[in-house]
């Protein structure tokens, strides 16, 4: 099932919003986009093409591995984000904390599966001729490392070790849609932790959640979708498209 999230959302500006209902009879909450003038003079939606899908990784295409309790206890000292945490060690301290994470993400990615319905997800948006991204905090290593084992390829992707903010700063979001040469309103970001939703929404795109993280429910409500299948992505796009 398909849910549009409504309540307001503090990382965004306010929006009229209208609550249509899909011919599967699942909710969507939408924000109103600008009408265009016809020639009768009656205004008219202008139509959104959703041209880009960006992805979180672990968590969202794969199933979730990273014990981060862990990690923070096997660097020591650190609470909260990880690469945040590690940013304001002395600099010989970074290196060991670097390199623990690296050995956990290496382990995390051999070890890694799919999430449901992700490969054929991806396949899916490849016919319907759109550009897929990958936005992770993860090393480019690991990353390479799960792409190479699950066969994945993207048109454009962000990882910790470009020259970028990491998010939920919109800085690596926009880049990517600059990469893809697609406009932030016309892109998708779907991911399972609330860093994706705000770095998605900061950046002027919408958000699906899924819910693989066990306390989803706490930041659920600044997603402006959830869902509990990737298989549902598609769902959207055409609920938004065909409004």
């Amino acid at each position: 099932m398909v849910l549009g999230v409504g309540g307001s959302n503090p990382l965004t500006h306010p929006f009229p919003q209208v609550e249509p209902r899909s011919a599967c009879g699942f909710r969507l909450l939408l924000q109103s986009r600008p009408a265009l003038i016809t020639q009768s003079g009656y205004p008219e939606e202008s139509p959104i093409r959703i041209e880009a899908v960006i992805f979180d990784l672990d968590g969202t295409l794969t199933r979730p591995v990273l014990d981060f309790d862990q990690i923070r206890a096997a660097i020591g000292g650190i609470e909260g984000p990880i690469l945040e945490a590690v940013e304001k060690m002395p600099e010989p301290q970074q290196r060991r904390a670097h390199a623990i994470l690296a050995d956990y993400e290496a382990d995390a990615a051999q070890r890694s599966e799919l999430n449901p319905g992700a490969a054929e997800l991806l396949q899916r948006l490849r016919d319907q001729g759109r550009l897929l991204g990958l936005l992770t905090r993860n090393s480019l290593t690991s990353v390479d490392t799960i792409l190479r084992k699950h066969g994945m390829s993207f048109d454009a992707m962000v990882t910790r070790n470009d020259e970028l903010p990491v998010k939920p700063d919109p800085a690596p979001y926009l880049h990517l849609c600059t990469s893809l040469e697609v406009q932030a309103d016309n892109s998708l970001m779907v991911g399972d932790y609330k860093f994706d939703l705000y770095t998605a929404q900061r950046a002027g795109a919408k958000a699906v959640l899924l819910t693989t993280n066990s306390h989803y429910e706490s930041f659920a409500a600044q997603a402006d979708y959830l869902i509990h299948n990737l298989s549902e992505v598609t769902d959207i796009i055409a609920a938004i498209e065909t409004r």
